[in-house]
């Protein structure tokens, strides 16, 4: 099921992630970097679904651009 960005809440400064606050988009214990945004994603079976994510995941999601250039 494709999903599509809604919204991205940039934060004012990166938080360490923690057990309770990881990478929505690489899992638990793949990412390492630090959490910079609150994403939110639309798909058919829900209104919105929120992601906290990594800069590397913003940088390279071909989706981010798109959102951002509409």
């Amino acid at each position: 099921m494709k999903s599509r960005i809604v919204q991205i809440v940039r934060w004012d400064a990166p938080q360490q992630q923690r057990e309770k606050s990881v990478c929505s988009a690489h899992g638990a214990r793949t990412c390492t970097r630090y959490l910079v945004a609150d994403v939110f994603l639309r798909d058919a079976g829900s209104s919105r679904i929120h992601w906290t994510v990594c800069q590397h995941w913003l940088d390279h999601e071909p989706d981010v651009a798109a959102h951002e250039a509409s």
